[in-house]
Parts: structure tokens; C-alpha cells; sequence
């Protein structure tokens, strides 16, 4: 990886973990640091309309926390309006999904940037093109280190260990693992020891316990980030995540 394309690609145990919350959160922190960072979702689906145009409730997301404008065409270049893999609902639309595309952009976006955080669609073994092209194709071509994204409660365990075990058969370097949504206050057996259970399974560090964030609403009219940013900078070990890169 060239000096000029460093940062992360995100990925997830499963959809709905938190890897847009997660991606977001750690964007507005590192620009706090007075990083020139940026955050990219090559492929959504599940786009909403907004004054006639399709538009990526993710990528929207990020410029919210980070206090950035939000540009459809530099931080989502391909939109599909179905929340099905972005496989299933290209074919149904009619739309072709370029991996050279994909490529082009994100190395225009990261000669821009000091790091640039790539969010993936889904799972690591969702299917971007056809059933040949996965999210584990398109982060092994864009040489990122990958960030997991996990639950706290039970079956984490499994999941995660599975996830980093493919990237890792894969030939994939992981930078680490951030639980989501970790009760601090009344974290059970299971929650309390998975991390370190996940730690000594797969090599590779937890590197934040990140609660759940009162008042964050990603979807809908009216976004909101709550204390998001102050929860990353408390919860994520961002120097830890930071020497990854350089590394």
C-alpha cells in the first residue's frame, strides 16, 4: 500500500451491527485530531429518495457527524434504491457495478486524503457482483487493513471469529475489532468475557467497547449523531487504530 492510500476498510459480523456508527464516529474523531480524513460507501443499497434523487443514507450520515457537506457522486458512486445485497439489487435494477469503477474512485478519493475509511455492504462475504465479486474481493484489491465490527452479547464469539478467520485465510491484514452497542452498566457474563474471548481465538485486538449512543437516529428525516464523537473518543483506543496504519 502506497504512502498516499492509507486507512481502513470496515466490515461486519452481519448488517445492522453498526459498522455506519462506527465509521462515522471514528471519522469525526480522527478529523478532530486534525487529520484529513474521509469516509467513503462504494455500494449502498437500501438508497432513499430525497428531491428526486437517490441518495445514500450512510454516506449522508457521515458528513453529519463529521460536520462535512455531503457529495453523492466523491462519498457514494454507486446507489441502489432495494435493501438487498448489492448483488441481488443491482440485477434487479438494471444497473451494472463496475469493480474497475469502484477502484478508479477510491484511488482518486484516497491521493486526497491522509487516510480514507472505506465502509463495505453487509458482511465480509457479501456478494457485490454477480456471486464471483464479494466485500472480501473489494477490500483484498484496495490493500486496506480491515477494521471488524462486532455485537456485544452471545454468539459474538462465533461470528466474529469466523468473520476474521475468513479475512485472515484471505490473506487479509485486521487492524482490529470494535464491539458495538456495549452496556457498560449491566454487561453480563457473556458480554464481560467475549472480548477477551475473541482476543485470544483470532490475534487480534479489541480495540473499543463502544456503548450505545442516546438520541442517534441514521435513518430517516431527521439524522442525528447524539454524543457519538465523544463516545469513540472515550471508548475506541484511537492511537492504538493509528499505529495500525503506519505500521
Amino acid at each position: 500500500m502506497s504512502l498516499n492510500k492509507k486507512g481502513f476498510f470496515i466490515t461486519s459480523t452481519d448488517t445492522g451491527v453498526g459498522k455506519t456508527v462506527i465509521t462515522a464516529g471514528l471519522l469525526g474523531a480522527l478529523r478532530k485530531r486534525g487529520l484529513d480524513a474521509i469516509a467513503i460507501k462504494p455500494i449502498q443499497s437500501g438508497g432513499i429518495r430525497r428531491q428526486n434523487q437517490l441518495v445514500s443514507e450512510d454516506a449522508f450520515f457521515y458528513g453529519l457527524a463529521a460536520d462535512l457537506p455531503y457529495t453523492s457522486q466523491e462519498l457514494n458512486p454507486f446507489c441502489l434504491e432495494a435493501a438487498l445485497a448489492p448483488a441481488v439489487a443491482a440485477e434487479m435494477e438494471g444497473r451494472i457495478i463496475s469493480l474497475e469503477a469502484i477502484l478508479d474512485h477510491f484511488e482518486r478519493i484516497a491521493v486526497k486524503h491522509q487516510l480514507t475509511l472505506v465502509e463495505g455492504a453487509g458482511g465480509i462475504l457479501a456478494p457485490l457482483i454477480g456471486t464471483k465479486v464479494t466485500v472480501a474481493d473489494l477490500a483484498a484489491q484496495m490493500g486496506l487493513p480491515l477494521l471488524i465490527v462486532a455485537r456485544p452479547g452471545l454468539g459474538t464469539v462465533n461470528h466474529t471469529c469466523l468473520t476474521a478467520a475468513y479475512a485472515q485465510s484471505r490473506g487479509l491484514k485486521i487492524a482490529g475489532i470494535i464491539i458495538n452497542m456495549y452496556d457498560h452498566q449491566n454487561a453480563g457474563t457473556a458480554e464481560r468475557t467475549n472480548p477477551g474471548l475473541i482476543e485470544a481465538m483470532t490475534g487480534v485486538p479489541v480495540l473499543g467497547l463502544v456503548p450505545k449512543v442516546e438520541g442517534l437516529a441514521v435513518e430517516g428525516e431527521n439524522p442525528q449523531a447524539g454524543d457519538l464523537l465523544a463516545l469513540i473518543e472515550e471508548h475506541v483506543s484511537l492511537d492504538q487504530l493509528l499505529q495500525a496504519v503506519s505500521s
